[in-house]
C-alpha cells in the first residue's frame, strides 16, 4: 500500500500529469453531462443562475440520474444543475484521467508488460477507453438517433456501475504495475 501511495504522489507531483488528468476529467465530465441532457444549447445569452429546488437533490429520475436543483445559463448553453449527476460525472472523469495517465506511464516503461515492444504499454489504455465509453457510447448512439440505440438504451443503467468498477480496477492494476516497476528500478 505504501508503494501505491508513493506512485500516486509521484504522479501528482508532475504538473504535466496533473494537467492531463484535469483536462481529461473536464472533457469527460462535459461530454457526460451533454449526453445525459444536463447541459444543452438554447440559452438566451448572458449569464443567469438560479437554484430554487435543493430539496430535489436526492430524487431519482432514473437509474444513476437525479433531478436538477437549479439552472445555470451561460450564453448559448443551459445547464440544469444536478449535484449528484455532476459528482458522478466528475468522479468517472477522474477515473478515466487516472487510467489514461497511468497507461501513459506504463507505455513509457514497456518492459513492465514483459513483451519488450514500445507499443505494448498502450494496451494499458484500453480498459480506460472501454470503461469510459461504456457510459457514453449508448448515449452517443441515442443522441445520433441510430436504430441500435433502442437495444442499448435498456442496458445503460447497468453500464454505469460496470464502468465504475472497470475504471477502479484499471487504476488499481495500473498502479500495482507501476509500483512493481518502481521496485525493479
Amino acid at each position: 500500500m505504501k508503494a501505491l501511495a508513493h506512485i500516486v504522489t509521484r504522479m501528482i507531483s508532475r504538473p504535466a500529469m496533473v494537467l492531463s488528468m484535469i483536462g481529461i476529467m473536464a472533457l469527460y465530465t462535459l461530454l457526460y453531462l451533454w449526453l445525459t441532457g444536463d447541459i444543452a444549447g438554447g440559452g438566451a445569452g448572458g449569464w443567469h443562475a438560479t437554484f430554487p429546488a435543493w430539496e430535489r437533490a436526492f430524487q431519482s429520475r432514473g437509474p444513476f440520474q437525479f433531478e436538477p436543483v437549479g439552472l445555470v445559463s451561460l450564453g448559448a448553453l443551459v445547464w440544469t444543475f444536478s449535484p449528484l449527476n455532476t459528482l458522478l460525472a466528475v468522479f468517472m472523469g477522474l477515473l478515466v484521467g487516472l487510467n489514461v495517465v497511468a497507461g501513459w506511464r506504463l507505455w513509457r516503461s514497456p518492459r513492465q508488460c514483459g513483451l519488450g515492444g514500445s507499443s505494448t504499454g498502450l494496451l494499458a489504455l484500453i480498459p480506460a477507453f472501454l470503461a469510459g465509453g461504456a457510459c457514453c457510447a449508448p448515449l452517443i448512439l441515442i443522441w445520433l438517433g441510430l436504430p441500435i440505440a433502442g437495444a442499448l438504451a435498456g442496458m445503460t443503467p447497468l453500464l454505469v456501475p460496470v464502468a465504475l468498477l472497470l475504471l477502479v480496477l484499471g487504476v488499481w492494476f495500473s498502479l500495482q504495475r507501476l509500483a512493481r516497476e518502481e521496485e525493479l528500478s
